[in-house]
C-alpha cells in the first residue's frame, strides 16, 4: 500500500516532469522551423503564465507538502523521490536557458529569464528538503508538548 506521502512526492515529480517538456515544447515552437519563429500568431506570455501556474506552482507546492506531511519521521524512499523532483527541474531549465537564446525577438518575453532562475533556486531548495528527508529517517523528532519526562 502506498502511504500519502509517497504519492504526494510522485504527484510532484510528475507534475515537474510534465513542466520541464512543456517548456521544452513551448520554446522549441517559439523558435520554429530554421529559427524563424512559429507560421501563426501566438501571444507567448499567456502560455507561459499557464504553463507555470498548471505544472511547475503545484509541483513546487506539492514537494512542500511533502515535507510537511513527512518531516518528523523521513524516508529514504520519498527523500530520493524529491531529490530526482529538484534534479529534473534544475537540468531542465539549464536546458531551457540554452534555448531561450534562440527565440526571435518579436516573440521575446522579458520575464523568462528570472522565471528560470527562479525555478533553478526552487529546484536547489527541492533537493536540499530531499537530502533532509533522506537523512532523517527512523529519527523520531516529537512535536514541542509531547515529550516524555
Amino acid at each position: 500500500m502506498i502511504s500519502l506521502e509517497t504519492s504526494v512526492s510522485l504527484a510532484s515529480l510528475g507534475l515537474i516532469v510534465m513542466f520541464v517538456l512543456l517548456m521544452y515544447s513551448f520554446i522549441s515552437f517559439l523558435i520554429g522551423p530554421q529559427s524563424q519563429g512559429p507560421d501563426v500568431v501566438v501571444q507567448p506570455e499567456g502560455v507561459l503564465i499557464q504553463i507555470v501556474s498548471i505544472s511547475a506552482g503545484p509541483g513546487i507546492i506539492l514537494a512542500g507538502i511533502t515535507y510537511g506531511l513527512i518531516k518528523n519521521y523521513g524516508s529514504r524512499k520519498i527523500g530520493i523521490i524529491l531529490c530526482i523532483s529538484g534534479i529534473v527541474l534544475i537540468i531542465g531549465n539549464i536546458l531551457v536557458q540554452d534555448m531561450i537564446s534562440k527565440i526571435p525577438q518579436i516573440l521575446f518575453v522579458p520575464g523568462i529569464h528570472p522565471l528560470t532562475y527562479a525555478l533553478l533556486a526552487a529546484g536547489i531548495g527541492i533537493v536540499v528538503i530531499g537530502i533532509i528527508v533522506f537523512m532523517r529517517e527512523g529519527k523520531i523528532k516529537r512535536p514541542i508538548g509531547e515529550e516524555s519526562f
